[in-house]
């Protein structure tokens, strides 16, 4: 682990007793827990990202490629879990749209926009990037069906029926998770183009060590979510937000900030297709992983919950998909479509602000 790393993850465990000692020894509440549990959340997602990468260098790029497929979102997933079973329902629907579209304009923006401005014209495999970014124009369309279906009117289906349909595209899109991840088990050179992403400095880590912090990373961050979840409605009451914004914007970006900034960084370094790969592939993971699990958890702890959207997020998610495959077919990026899709997301995330 580099000295940036060490430093990160001291910070991470001194928050991180921080925020469960103002929760269970001080009975702090309210936002001071919210903001506290926030931070340590963030860096706990860092640490089970080296920590994984780790067990991808021990296991080889196959089952490493699914290792970071599985547990790329597993910090969203933990948080959202919480919140379902609080029963901020709300909440939990919001933030799987946010992160698609976070990742989609957000971080797909800040790396075009840093890694056009630090390198110019950048070219990518379009053929790699156009097959990532067609999966997850049909995982979208599969995941809004049910929103389509009950947009249509209430003679068409009521609400028993929004979630049976619901449950039947879950299992649907979970199964193409797993065809997904056959496919990329079996042909690694057609989903990283015979290339291998670089990974974080330092001495290797035993199989052993990487599971045991993986382990107890994953085990805290279960404790802080569901510290964070419980300080939610005091937070939004005293910036007067909506539960809707913070599912949005706030969770997603709590639970994935660790990875965005990877991406990022391997923009600024020219490499673009890993830099994309990183934000539509975990827009994939949540459409076809994480909305799915939280479908199949709501019936389990007695929140069912279908996945019926607003007609905004349907709009927002189906433009961020839209134009992350168009660039991904084009095949070189510069500075001014990043911008334009740091643009976008500003817009949405103002009419997320208003939208009651």
């Amino acid at each position: 682990m580099t000295i940036l790393g060490r430093v990160v993850l001291l910070i991470t465990v001194v928050v991180s007793v921080l925020a469960i000692a103002m929760e269970y020894l001080l009975h702090i509440e309210g936002t001071p827990v919210f903001l506290v549990s926030a931070l340590a959340i963030l860096g706990l997602a860092y640490v089970i990202g080296i920590s994984t990468e780790r067990l991808g260098a021990l296991t080889g790029p196959q089952v490493g490629g699914i290792l970071n497929a599985t547990f790329g979102n597993i910090a969203e997933l933990i948080i959202a879990f919480f919140a379902l079973t609080a029963g901020e329902l709300a909440i939990v629907k919001a933030s799987i749209t946010g992160s698609i579209i976070g990742n989609l304009l957000l971080v797909l923006g800040a790396s075009l926009l840093f890694g056009g401005l630090r390198n110019g014209l950048q070219k990518f495999n379009s053929r790699i990037a156009g097959l990532d970014a067609t999966l997850l124009v049909l995982a979208v369309i599969g995941l809004f069906i049910p929103a389509v279906f009950a947009a249509s009117g209430p003679e068409r289906t009521t609400d028993p029926g929004h979630l049976e349909e619901s449950v039947v595209v879950s299992i649907v899109l979970f199964a193409l998770y797993f065809v997904n991840l056959a496919y990329r088990f079996r042909h690694p050179a057609e989903v990283l183009g015979g290339q291998e992403p670089e990974g974080h400095a330092g001495p290797a880590w035993s199989a052993r060590v990487a599971l045991l912090v993986l382990g107890g990373t994953a085990a805290l961050l279960a404790v802080l979510s569901e510290i964070l979840v419980g300080a939610i409605d005091p937070f939004i009451e005293s910036f007067n937000l909506t539960p809707f914004f913070v599912g949005v914007i706030l969770i997603p970006t709590i639970g994935n900030l660790a990875e965005h900034l990877v991406a990022v960084q391997l923009a600024i370094k020219n490499r673009v297709d890993f830099a994309m790969a990183v934000a539509i592939g975990s827009s994939l993971q949540v459409a076809l992983f994480v909305a799915p699990i939280l479908v199949f958890l709501g019936l389990i702890v007695g929140q069912p919950m279908d996945l019926v959207f607003a007609p905004l997020e349907v709009a927002a998610v189906a433009v961020a998909a839209g134009i992350a495959a168009l660039i991904a077919l084009d095949g070189e990026s510069n500075w001014l479509e990043g911008s334009l899709l740091l643009g976008v997301y500003a817009i949405l995330a103002v009419s997320f602000f208003y939208l009651a």
